[in-house]
């Protein structure tokens, strides 16, 4: 992680599965009052556990999380002589559902992501949601709010084991590792004292 700057907002793959966390803890209280915070925090649960996969099954080429013809042409570009193989090709990110099942078959000496079929379908669930609000479109549109807090805990659950993980952090000296798992513990607390699983 760098350090912060007055210049600039810096971001790493760490500090946006933070930012994404911190984000729903903030939004959590104000649910109750303002149900449309609902949106943030199904966009930010997603961006969490996005980012956490990214961090977790990352391989040392770099390319196990990428988009498949973005792969190949990665890889390609790795194995070419480099007095020949020109500019390093534009990398695109494997979709979300992509990422989950690299996750769920486990590669790479990656232990795979247990997740109950339940977690399964809400994770699911949840991406569903937040490529309706990403991509919405003129239409009135009822959510049920009694499964929400399941379906977001199901997605920051999973993000944390990810993050918790020994070789997620292995890059991280000692007092980057106190920070991330302090912040990551802090606003998960924030999360669960809000959006208790029967929270309606």
């Amino acid at each position: 992680m760098i350090a912060p700057s007055d210049e600039y907002v810096r971001f790493d793959e760490y500090e946006d599965v933070l930012a994404s966390v911190e984000l729903v803890a903030l939004l959590a209280p104000m649910v109750q009052q303002q149900p449309q915070c609902w949106k943030w925090i199904i966009v930010g649960a997603h961006s969490a556990l996005q980012g956490a996969m990214v961090c977790a099954f990352v391989d040392s080429s770099g390319t196990l999380i990428l988009e498949k013809k973005s792969r190949a042409k990665t890889l390609k570009w790795y194995n070419t002589d480099a007095t020949t193989r020109g500019e390093h090709p534009k990398e695109r990110l494997a979709d979300f559902g992509d990422l989950l099942k690299v996750g769920l078959r486990g590669s790479h000496n990656r232990e795979p992501l247990l997740l109950t079929r339940q977690q399964c379908r809400d994770i699911r669930r949840l991406h569903e949601f937040r490529n309706d609000f990403i991509h919405f479109t003129p239409k009135g549109w009822p959510i049920e709010k009694a499964g929400l807090p399941r379906i977001v805990g199901a997605a920051l659950d999973a993000a944390e084991g990810l993050m918790r993980r020994d070789y997620v952090t292995r890059l991280l000296d000692v007092d980057q590792q106190q920070r991330l798992q302090q912040r990551l513990t802090d606003a998960l607390a924030a999360v669960r004292a809000h959006l208790p699983s029967n929270c309606a």
